[in-house]
């Protein structure tokens, strides 16, 4: 027995040590364990770990906090190609706080007999824990704990049946984080040195193998919605009455063009209250249940329900794993293998006094035979997101019990029956032949809408009708709909754009958006996301540098090669050398533009443009009738002056007020009611 000074532990002669990815997710395995033998908790540089014997054998579990060991290099120029794996506290103030965990690796891994890395089964937990082996210790005396929830019965299983490293999951890991410093610190470090030399300024500014196309395509909205001009339609709204019953109804495939012609619509309508139903048509729809969330699915529901960012839900979901309540949530898979006990899940939900009801009413429904509906999205190694159906140790907060909620009624949701609803459509005619339309929706059978209640649709009801039939106008009137711009700028976007382009993975790709608010290239004003002019600026000195970096292309194209590691179809040292050449080549070309220092030190208010736009004192590349505009401001105008005859006809109103119109509408973009204002006052 070995006693470590300051504490009142002793450490085995032989043991087994076991790492944990995070201090919650290693009290929760020594917890499970200490059912196989004697338990003690022990304190050692104010890190607690866990001691386990059974049958003389002793185990001790330890806790990592994320990442200890990490890329580096201790070279200061350009272009950098030398990669060290060091302990993160010694290059990254803000990781100082994993100093203690480290040295508590450092004291008992190399006395250990052999290594159980239970890290997170993902890319990221078989780095964290494999450096930390490598580091201090023999990874051949390394083995690998495979589980997808913290349960007692998954955690005794995976301890039971403990396998090999999973060195494709280590050498995948290692390569990205690799090639995103790589990438990172030569492209930040070439901005920073191209503004210095140009400057004298030091500033800090960063760059990312996946953080720059995501902001280059944040840009690409925020443009979008700043720029955007809406072109108003004309809505006619009809109260239409068929025996005793009242229902909406507008028209069919056509807007009036002008407000004189909407007038002339209503006038009509009056003096002819009558419409002839040419047609209709009613027919039942299934709509099947969705399958288990996914990590993507549950962010975009948790942000369309409750709006939480896509890094708030993750950050929830993984701590409700950590509590044993949940599966493994940074999964890609639809799917949930036959392997899940789902009667044990259920039996332990109608336990919960929020869920008793809805689980027996999906037991009768279904008679105990549980089905799951599965997705197409796949994930090799854990299932769909679910609940392991275990209490709450107290009272959840009350976002953690959302987004629990969610989870768990879209997992009673997928064993369910479809739902059926009836739709109704009907089509009219007027003494002109002039078409109108109703639509109606009904729900028949709630099915699967009974468990996840937030896809219930809106219900809107209309009479039976029958070729002929006539149906009387009750009130008849116009309304101008301006449209909003239909892009949009969230966080939940963004992330659903990494997902469709395929760049970054299920657990970094929040974080990365969430990394470009924290640069403040990103901000929120008003609870809307604005692109910041040092982000800008930041983006356009990138595709100075290269158009390449600022594409989603390049950065797909290395993952596939990441994942050809993984499959070993590919050998990391070649990707790697690849993207060095690349950055090499990159740096040495650029490093002495000025062009691109000037053009940063503008747009950041280092040095003083030489003509100011009119509307906002940016730099002014442009100019109408004598007035300097920015590139934004040209734009809008140009957009303006395209569009205002159309919309001066269908409003029917003067230029000026066309312009009164743009500059208070709430769905003009924010460069066109400016520039809406600054043509006002120059024609005054």
């Amino acid at each position: 027995m070995r006693r470590f000074k300051g504490q009142e532990c002793f450490a085995p002669k032989k043991f087994v040590a076991l790492i944990a990815e995070k201090p919650k997710a290693a009290e929760r395995i020594a917890y499970v364990l200490s059912s196989l033998g004697k338990y003690k908790k022990c304190r050692l540089y104010g890190i607690p770990y866990w001691i386990i014997n059974k049958d003389g054998s002793s185990v001790l579990v330890l806790p990592s906090a994320g990442h200890l060991f990490g890329p580096s290099t201790k070279g200061r120029g350009l272009p950098i190609t030398k990669i060290q794996w060091r302990p993160v506290h010694e290059f990254d103030r803000s990781a100082y706080y994993t100093k203690p965990y480290y040295k508590l690796m450092q004291r008992f891994i190399p006395l250990a007999e052999s290594y159980i890395n239970a890290c997170d089964y993902d890319i990221e937990g078989s780095v964290i824990g494999y450096k930390i082996i490598e580091e201090l210790g023999d990874p051949k005396k390394a083995l690998r704990m495979k589980f997808s929830t913290l349960t007692k019965e998954d955690v005794i299983e995976a301890f039971h049946k403990i396998g090999r490293i999973d060195k494709e999951n280590v050498r995948a890991g290692e390569a990205r984080h690799e090639l995103d410093w790589l990438w990172g610190i030569n492209i930040s470090r070439l901005l920073m040195k191209i503004i210095k030399n140009f400057s004298g300024k030091k500033i800090s500014l960063s760059a990312g193998r996946v953080q720059t196309p995501t902001l280059a395509e944040a840009v690409r909205r925020w443009k979008e919605i700043n720029l955007y001009l809406p072109i108003p339609f004309i809505q006619i709204e009809i109260v239409g009455e068929y025996e005793g019953r009242r229902f909406f109804i507008t028209t069919k495939d056509w807007y009036p063009q002008s407000i004189s012609e909407a007038r002339g619509l209503l006038d009509y309508l009056n003096e002819n209250p009558i419409l002839t139903t040419e047609s209709f048509k009613e027919f039942g729809e299934r709509i099947n249940p969705p399958p288990a969330f996914n990590l993507g699915d549950l962010q975009r529901e948790a942000s369309r329900i409750y709006g939480f960012s896509p890094f708030r839900t993750q950050g929830i979901a993984e701590r409700l794993y950590l509590e044993a309540l949940i599966s493994y949530p940074r999964t890609n898979s639809q799917k949930l293998p036959k392997s899940i006990n789902y009667g044990n899940i259920m039996k332990k939900l109608e336990g919960q006094r929020y869920y008793s009801s809805l689980v027996n009413e999906l037991l009768r429904e279904t008679l105990g035979r549980l089905k799951p509906v599965e997705g197409k999205e796949e994930d090799p190694a854990h299932p769909a997101i679910y609940p392991t159906g275990e209490f709450p140790k107290g009272r959840l907060d009350k976002d953690y019990f959302r987004v629990y909620d969610l989870i768990t009624r879209r997992f009673l949701a997928t064993f369910s029956k479809s739902a059926l609803i009836n739709n109704r459509i009907a089509v009219f005619v007027d003494g002109k032949n002039r078409k109108y339309k109703a639509e109606g929706l009904i729900v028949i059978e709630d099915g699967w809408y009974k468990y996840y209640k937030f896809s219930y649709p809106k219900e809107k009801e209309i009479p039976a009708l029958k070729v002929g039939d006539e149906v009387k106008v009750v009130h008849a009137s116009y309304r101008l709909v301006w449209p909003r711009c239909k892009t949009s700028l969230s966080k939940s976007s963004l992330l659903k754009w990494m997902e469709r382009v395929n760049i970054g993975t299920k657990a970094t790709r929040a974080r990365t958006i969430e990394i470009l608010y924290k640069r403040k290239y990103l901000s929120l004003i008003e609870g809307k996301s604005e692109v910041t002019e040092l982000g800008y600026s930041v983006l356009k000195a990138i595709e100075l540098i290269s158009k390449e970096l600022t594409s989603p292309e390049l950065t797909r194209k290395f993952e596939e090669k990441l994942d050809k590691i993984y499959r070993e179809s590919a050998k990391k040292d070649d990707i790697i050398d690849e993207a060095k050449e690349f950055l090499v080549k990159i740096v040495k070309e650029k490093i002495e533009d000025k062009n691109i220092g000037n053009m940063i030190a503008k747009a950041i208010g280092l040095v003083r443009p030489e003509v100011r736009c009119s509307v906002c004192g940016r730099e002014a590349k442009h100019s109408i009738a004598g007035n300097p505009l920015c590139e934004f401001h040209y734009e809008a105008l140009k957009r303006i002056e395209d569009n205002l005859e159309v919309l001066s006809k269908k409003i029917e109103k003067n230029r000026n007020e066309v312009l009164k119109e743009l500059m208070k509408n709430p769905s003009s973009g924010k460069w066109i009611k400016e520039a809406s204002a600054f043509l006002l006052k120059r024609n005054d």
